[in-house]
């Protein structure tokens, strides 16, 4: 478990100018692509009947009414904000840095093919996709940052606890069908046995050594993280099915959280990341 400095200090330490700079270039992308000429914007959005390689990656950049590029660029700057301060923090920027790029760089197609696995006459657009993806990897950047920063007996295989949960409430959010309320069952049975697996390692081992220095600041930061990923997971899926004539892709959206989970979770249990490195 990492000392614990004051919060403010840690902070200054841990952001990267570079960093930030590379974060800031997707809502920079997504406000220029917004105002291009409309024709140009149409061009890029992908027909699921007559699919194209390059709208399969350009489709999630495009927008063409305000509040959906308003809600997708909060979205992203709360979300790959809160993701990246919390891996900085929690001696995991790596796991994060690699993560981000992946969404942003090969989700774009990879959603755009999932997305052919249900045929129909229309065509897509919007960075909700990718940005559900940085929910997606809230859970294990939470999990270690917890176990580096707030106790050490918390560890990344626990990052599934708060993802079923997440889950559930997206089952609970769609219209009741048996597959929904299934969904909702089985996501919520995970989300009590991993939570008793959580409860067992706080009861099981004796509590570390508190780190000196100041509290304040650090629980504060894992709470923000938390109600950022469940609260636009709740909002992502409880929006009203039809926006404007058009119709919002509930099925991108979980395939952008699911798989967005799964990706770095799969690689910290195979040992790809050291999450024990050094934080700064």
């Amino acid at each position: 478990m990492l000392p614990r400095s004051p919060f403010s200090v840690a902070v200054r330490r841990a952001i990267r100018g570079r960093d930030c700079l590379a974060l800031a270039t997707v809502p920079v992308v997504l406000v220029g692509v917004y105002l291009s000429p409309e024709p140009f914007r149409r061009s890029l959005t992908f027909s699921y009947a007559d699919p194209a390689p390059l709208s399969a990656v350009a489709a999630h950049f495009v927008h063409f009414a305000p509040e959906h590029l308003l809600v997708n660029l909060v979205g992203y700057v709360v979300l790959a904000g809160c993701g990246y301060l919390l891996a900085a923090l929690g001696g995991c920027r790596r796991l994060f840095g690699v993560a981000a790029a992946t969404y942003l760089l090969a989700f774009p197609p990879i959603l755009s093919a999932l997305n052919l696995a249900v045929p129909r006459r229309a065509v897509g657009y919007g960075f909700s996709g990718v940005v559900m993806a940085f929910a997606g990897v809230l859970p294990v950047v939470l999990s270690v940052y917890a176990g580096r920063r707030l106790d050490a007996r918390v560890r990344p295989r626990h990052a599934p606890t708060p993802f079923f949960a997440a889950l559930a409430l997206v089952a609970l959010s769609l219209p009741r069908t048996p597959l929904t309320l299934g969904l909702a069952t089985a996501a919520g049975v995970a989300t009590i046995g991993y939570a008793v697996s959580v409860a067992s390692a706080l009861r099981g081992t004796d509590p570390p050594a508190t780190p000196a220095g100041p509290r304040t600041g650090w629980l504060d930061a894992f709470i923000v993280g938390v109600v950022a990923m469940f609260g636009y997971v709740a909002v992502g899926f409880a929006v009203a099915p039809t926006v404007r004539g058009g119709v919002v892709n509930r099925y991108v959206h979980l395939l952008g959280f699911c798989l967005a989970f799964i990706v770095p979770y799969v690689g910290v249990e195979l040992g790809l990341f050291n999450v024990a490195e050094a934080a700064e």
